[in-house]
């Protein structure tokens, strides 16, 4: 019998990859999304791994969406049940105060797309395509599509995009600000482990202070995020990290 589709993880040192395993399609199973809020507790909970990337195995597709034929079967108790966990997920893999860079080839549809919105960053090459095609089907986005699309690329395209169900090409997708960087073919894991691993090299209490006064800053309003962020720096000028680094520069200068 083989294994459950699951999330995978591998390391390549500071830098964790956390591959969607499920091909040819990577569609999320519901026992996935349950895997993938473990993972995220133990990407947080693991001091060595300082940045992580999200792909899908096999490189042909990142995630196609959710396995519906699991969904088809829930009663409407039980999929409330599983869309919270679903969203409680995503969201701790948004909060998590370690980098998160989604490299993307194929297809990115529906939860697939939402599971890359939740990361920090998105690369992809030419063979990446986002949709939201939950539309025809008389149903809508249920894993944070709705919030952070429109936070990506404003309201009135957000609403284009999940409205009209249509695809939204690598090329695209880079104009509208989805994506922050667009590979060459077949380049987008490596660019995206090439960028995890210089987040990595960098002090771990500046970066995870920045990650969360960026992220938790969203959730305020706009005057609070400013002190939210004299509260993180303050914080820093006490760290060792930083500490050594100022006697580092002493040093340089004389």
């Amino acid at each position: 019998m083989p294994d459950a589709p699951r999330f995978r993880v591998t390391r390549e040192g500071g830098v964790a990859v956390l591959w969607i395993d499920n091909p040819p399609r990577n569609l999320l199973s519901i026992s996935m999304v349950a895997d993938l809020a473990s993972r995220v507790v133990d990407l947080e909970k693991d001091d060595s791994i300082r940045a992580a990337v999200v792909s899908g195995a096999g490189h042909a597709n990142f995630c196609a969406g959710l396995d519906m034929s699991e969904w088809s079967r829930l009663s409407p108790k039980a999929a409330q049940d599983e869309m919270s966990r679903g969203q409680d997920a995503f969201w701790a893999l948004e909060h998590l105060t370690k980098p998160t860079i989604a490299a993307i080839a194929g297809a990115a549809r529906g939860a697939g797309a939402e599971l890359a919105f939740a990361c920090d960053l998105r690369i992809a090459d030419e063979s990446a395509v986002f949709a939201h095609p939950e539309i025809d089907l008389g149903w809508m986005p249920s894993h944070g599509a709705t919030a952070r699309l429109s936070k990506l690329v404003g309201r009135s395209r957000a609403l284009e995009i999940l409205l009209s169900g249509k695809e939204v090409k690598a090329l695209d997708a880079l104009r509208l600000g989805i994506l922050n960087h667009l590979a060459s073919p077949g380049g987008a894991l490596d660019q995206a482990k090439s960028l995890a691993a210089a987040f990595a090299s960098k002090p771990r209490s500046a970066v995870k202070a920045i990650k969360r006064a960026l992220t938790e800053g969203d959730e305020k309003p706009y005057r609070n995020r400013f002190l939210l962020e004299s509260q993180h720096a303050i914080q820093l000028l006490w760290s060792d990290e930083q500490k050594a680094a100022m006697e580092r520069l002493r040093e340089k200068r004389t």
